[in-house]
């Protein structure tokens, strides 16, 4: 099919047309409910769970005046840490992801990842993995290779509370088995 300049100017008017008529990202606007498994739950704005392509898609996908959204895989201490980064991005635009040694962590990031404890980063990791938030996936695991670089594997083993297969196996012979009974 030729298009003439007639033509042209004419789709170019039914899709401005189009886009007039269809509300677009009307749920960032709006405040939702998240429960997470534990019951504990938060109050967080469209804009702010953008980032969680799982909640995002689940806003998109609740008809007003549904406002409430299950987590059921996260934690909520770990969701509290999940929105906390949340809201401190609320602002940024599209993330364009660039791992590996060329990936330089914001300093307000590399701060707040440093101050976490193991086990909160590894709850943190698995959180975002779960609600797909590819940023914080990227600055969390940098955080954990950093950790990692130039140790050996003792001391990786203290950093991240790895047992050895000598403590492995004592902890399994302490340990109750099934009973016979």
């Amino acid at each position: 099919m030729v298009r003439t300049e007639k033509s042209n100017k004419k789709a170019k008017t039914q899709k401005v047309k189009l886009v007039q008529n269809v509300p677009v990202n009307e749920h960032l606007n709006r405040t939702y409910i998240l429960i997470c498994n534990d019951g504990q739950q938060f109050e967080a704005d469209g804009h702010t769970i953008r980032h969680s392509k799982v909640l995002g898609l689940a806003a998109k996908n609740l008809e007003p005046p549904e406002n409430t959204i299950q987590v059921e895989k996260v934690k909520g201490d770990t969701m509290k840490l999940v929105l906390e980064w949340c809201v401190n991005h609320k602002d940024d635009g599209p993330y364009v992801s660039k791992v590996g040694p060329g990936l330089r962590l914001p300093h307000w990031d590399f701060r707040w990842l440093k101050e976490m404890n193991n086990q909160d980063l590894f709850d943190l990791i698995t959180a975002t993995n779960d609600l797909q938030i590819k940023q914080l996936m990227d600055y969390s695991c940098k955080t954990v290779a950093n950790m990692a670089k130039g140790k050996n594997p003792e001391q990786l083993r203290q950093i991240f509370g790895i047992l050895t297969d000598e403590e492995e196996a004592e902890l399994a012979l302490n340990e109750p088995g099934p009973s016979n009974a």
